[in-house]
């Protein structure tokens, strides 16, 4: 697999792992900062699961402490997001 192939299918695992799939076909600062600021620690932590899986997000989870400060404050910011849409759409 070429390095972009597989930079691309860590941004997807991340993506997938962290909200619904439709949520990430939307564009959002958030995402985007998972997209800038998690790959390389996808690449190292947790590439040897697929993407999307639960495994991933477990993977994440289980390496918080290893993650960059950037990465792991995406990972709060997109939580915080998906939250946020979440009771939203509950209101509405």
């Amino acid at each position: 697999m070429t390095s972009t192939k597989t930079a691309l299918t860590g941004l997807l695992a991340i993506g997938l792992s962290l909200g619904s799939a439709a949520a990430f076909a939307e564009p959002s600062p958030a995402r985007e900062a998972l997209k800038q600021h998690c790959t390389g620690d996808y690449m190292d932590y947790c590439s040897a699961y697929a993407p999307g899986g639960p495994e991933v997000e477990a993977c994440f989870k289980a390496n918080l402490k290893n993650l960059t400060p950037g990465c792991s404050a995406a990972i709060t910011a997109y939580k915080k997001e998906q939250k946020s849409t979440k009771r939203y759409s509950e209101a509405h």
